[in-house]
């Protein structure tokens, strides 16, 4: 038994109307009645150019944020998973036609499987759908990872509101790597879907293959910005805007939607020079936000601390120099040394960054050489602070461990204390009466939970948390996953030469079936 609280917030704060009701049909038939209004926003993306990284990959990564204790698969979804004419509908009402046969891809995806007889955790409905595929590589190459959710001001979203049946967060990944064979077609197929269907809610995106890597925003129905980022520039997405200045006549490396401008400008806020074809994005449509704690973190991490004391905005992304002229893309993030996958393992171990409502973390290093060992995933279930990352080269990997894949019982939440089974004293919030009130009771996990990645780690990370457990015990633990992670990190390295399919999913499945064994050791262990 341990002891933690628990939130019930989506990866981002959503519209109240059409999409709360989906959520209460949700989370009444998973019999969790938790607060149906979102909190704190808790996804944070990270992006390194090649010029910076100690082996020339690009490294792009993002933490998948929603709540303690929801489950989460990764698999492979095999080639043909969707068919050509195949109609697809998704979470929320927005449909798509697939072209042809869908490409083969690694995906996380929320818990619709048999154990909760296919009830989507999302929309509350049971139609064949793949809900929240957050991230994945397909067999053409092609990475997206894509549920950073950001908002707007009311004033841009009056003038062009989001649209009820657009593409949703949760329908991005599945259409993008079903669909695309480069990363270029990747977002002008998003794009295209942003112009016609329009959006459902806000995102920021990347996008890369081993030739280049796309940063999309879209905070309102119609309207965004992407950008081709550079080799030579960090970039820090924690749920906030982050695109400054942008000269939209650098047509080679951004795209614009043709009302960009015209929003802000009809909205009243828009800050730029029409003349000049400029929009300083970030103060035109979320009238310039300032950091939120996860950036000071990350940037002080980095080595560039924001500067509290002089309000100094040195992470936003520009493509504009103080005489006004075009050049490339940048921030002002510095780092101290190289950044190595190590580096990215540790940044989801930040606090506020890697923690309890992480539902799993991925990490991509793309390769410019191409081909099947050109682009690498690492993947950590749950809270990435105390974990394993486990390598894989999603372009030759056909299977991955079953303790992935694992359908689930939902975590159950009592008010009663539990008489047997894995369980922690926490607080919900529930509505009763229409007022949402806070609630003490017990939070069981599912009797297979040892069977699961996803449990284990849930588990562990909320015993070494919250369960009080002695000092010595706790650091013990996380040292133990230090050193697997280390001797996982060089095996991986040590790999060489022409890697077969077979090769790299079994190197990868027996690195997962180290991982899983220790997390559950650790928790049988201190419990």
């Amino acid at each position: 038994m341990y002891n933690t609280s628990c939130s019930h917030n989506k990866r981002g704060e959503k519209r109240e109307g059409f999409r709360m009701k989906k959520l209460l049909s949700a989370i009444l038939t998973c019999s969790l009645v938790l607060s149906l209004v979102s909190g704190a926003f808790a996804c944070t993306t990270f992006y390194a150019g090649s010029a910076l990284t100690n082996d020339g990959s690009t490294i792009f990564a993002r933490s998948e944020d929603f709540a303690n204790s929801q489950n989460k698969l990764f698999y492979v979804s095999p080639a043909g998973n969707h068919t050509a004419g195949e109609e697809y509908s998704g979470c929320y009402g927005f449909t798509y036609t697939f072209t042809h046969d869908s490409y083969g891809y690694t995906a996380f995806r929320d818990d619709n499987g048999e154990a909760v007889e296919g009830v989507c955790p999302d929309c509350g409905q049971t139609h064949a759908h793949t809900p929240y595929e957050a991230a994945g590589t397909n067999d053409q190459g092609v990475t997206v990872t894509a549920t950073e959710t950001l908002g707007c001001s009311e004033a841009v979203e009056a003038v062009d509101p989001y649209e009820d049946l657009g593409i949703e967060e949760a329908e991005i990944v599945t259409v993008l790597l079903s669909e695309a064979a480069t990363a270029k077609a990747a977002v002008e197929l998003l794009l295209s879907i942003y112009d016609t269907a329009g959006a459902n809610a806000g995102s920021g995106i990347l996008i890369g293959d081993n030739q280049e890597t796309w940063y999309i925003e879209n905070v309102t129905g119609h309207a965004y910005i992407a950008l081709k980022l550079t080799d030579s520039m960090l970039l820090v997405q924690p749920n906030m805007s982050i695109i400054g200045l942008i000269d939209l006549d650098d047509t080679e490396n951004v795209i614009a939607s043709a009302n960009l401008i015209d929003v802000a400008q009809e909205a009243g806020t828009y800050v730029g020079s029409a003349e000049d074809n400029t929009i300083d994005y970030v103060a035109s449509y979320n009238d310039g936000t300032q950091p939120n704690p996860r950036m000071v973190n990350a940037l002080a991490f980095l080595d560039t601390p924001y500067n509290e004391e002089t309000g100094k905005i040195d992470y936003l992304i520009s493509n504009v120099d103080e005489s006004g002229a075009i050049v490339p893309l940048y921030t002002n993030i510095k780092a101290d040394e190289p950044i190595t996958i190590e580096t990215a393992q540790d940044f989801y171990k930040i606090s506020n960054i890697g923690y309890q409502r992480n539902l799993e973390t991925h990490i991509f290093q793309t390769y410019p050489q191409g081909g099947p060992t050109g682009t690498v995933e690492w993947v950590a279930m749950n809270d990435a602070g105390i974990n394993v990352f486990v390598p894989y080269y999603p372009m030759l990997t056909t299977d991955v461990d079953a303790s992935y894949k694992l359908s689930t019982l939902t975590a159950e939440f009592t008010q009663e204390q539990p008489a047997e089974g894995l369980y922690y004293p926490t607080t919900v919030n529930q509505r009763i009466n229409g007022e949402r009130v806070a609630v003490e009771g017990f939070m069981s996990l599912p009797a297979n939970w040892a069977d699961s990645m996803y449990w284990s780690f849930d588990a562990l990370s909320n015993l070494i948390l919250y369960g009080n457990v002695p000092a010595e015990a706790a650091d013990g633990a996380i040292a133990a996953l230090a050193e697997k992670q280390a001797e996982i990190n060089a095996a991986f390295a040590a790999l060489q030469g022409d890697i077969t399919a077979q090769a790299a999913t079994e190197f990868s499945m027996d690195a997962a079936q180290q991982a899983h064994a220790l997390a559950v050791e650790l928790v049988n262990g201190i419990q």
